[in-house]
């Protein structure tokens, strides 16, 4: 249950459900940066398979790194059972599907490494002269903010704050963020993450910052 979470958080973060009965399309396809991110791609592949029983096809073109992995059976379930958003609007109406929030609290932090491993951030500023590490995750659904919020207020302490964009498609964005060294290790820590280029950039901060 806990792969089958984290790659929910994964199709949540910059994922897509194609879903055109009529012409009988049915996929997943998830997008991100090939220069960053080609082994985290072989992790999603292993994620797919594990879930799916099909691995999917990874493709890079266009400056982008996609994989793409089809099953009927599969989209329906999640569009008809988890309820969860597809097509144009999925940006601004995604969320965390009930039956995750409702589960335990390893589950749901497997999603939220998902989410975080595809639309976060790690990064690291110089405040008063010290490192000062920083974790923040970006979306234009205020629903998926919030349930990210509600998610971690328990283990951290969780700001969640509104962001104008300047851009014609997503003039608003959410920002839910945490800060400083303690509160960065506590994520490593409870929840992790599988994307290899975020998670080396920390533990190349914690060698810095001893």
């Amino acid at each position: 249950m806990e792969k089958f979470a984290e790659l929910i958080g994964i199709i949540i973060g910059d994922g897509n459900i194609c879903y055109i009965p009529k012409i009988r399309k049915y996929y997943i396809e998830i997008t991100g940066n090939p220069r960053l991110e080609a082994r985290y791609y072989d992790h999603i592949s292993r994620l797919s398979r594990y879930v799916m029983c099909k691995s999917g096809t990874i493709s890079s073109r266009n400056r982008a790194i996609r994989i793409r992995v089809y099953g009927k059976d599969f989209v329906e379930f999640l569009v008809n059972h988890m309820e969860m958003c597809y097509g144009k609007n999925k940006a601004f109406d995604v969320k965390i599907p009930k039956i995750i929030i409702n589960s335990s609290k390893l589950i749901r932090y497997s999603c939220l490494r998902g989410i975080f491993d595809t639309d976060g951030s790690f990064f690291v500023s110089m405040k008063d002269g010290k490192l000062y590490p920083s974790i923040e995750i970006v979306t234009c659904s205020k629903n998926l903010a919030n349930q990210i919020y509600d998610l971690m207020k328990e283990d951290f302490r969780v700001n969640l704050r509104k962001k104008n964009q300047n851009s014609l498609i997503f003039n608003t964005a959410y920002v839910i963020s945490i800060y400083g060294f303690e509160q960065t290790k506590k994520w490593f820590d409870l929840i992790g993450s599988s994307n290899c280029y975020k998670f080396e950039k920390y533990k190349s901060f914690i060698k810095n910052f001893k």
